[in-house]
């Protein structure tokens, strides 16, 4: 038997291997998925963003929460925020 060669992976070379691409893949797999829940959390965000900045550029204040506080520092300005689900505005007003 002079002269052959074997040419081939073992049985433990290739559960190895395919081991190594399992992992591989869970971990993107992980991570697309983190991705894609932050992405549906700024996209969320956006359009909340989006409705309050067009319900204070018509000036419906309907829904909102207006929170209007004097500046300590600044007696003629005063300091009003307004929210809508977790975002909030803050203008500078005087008086």
């Amino acid at each position: 038997m002079s002269g052959s060669c074997d040419r081939g992976f073992t049985l433990i070379e290739v559960v190895i291997a395919l081991t190594i691409i399992a992992v591989a893949f869970s971990v993107l797999l992980e991570t697309l998925s983190f991705a894609s829940s932050k992405y549906e959390e700024g996209l969320r965000t956006f359009e909340t963003m989006l409705l309050l900045d067009g319900k204070l550029k018509r000036r419906d204040h309907e829904g909102l929460k207006v929170k209007r506080t004097k500046v300590p520092d600044f007696p003629a300005i005063e300091e009003v925020v307004y929210s809508y689900g977790g975002l909030f505005f803050v203008r500078y007003e005087q008086r």
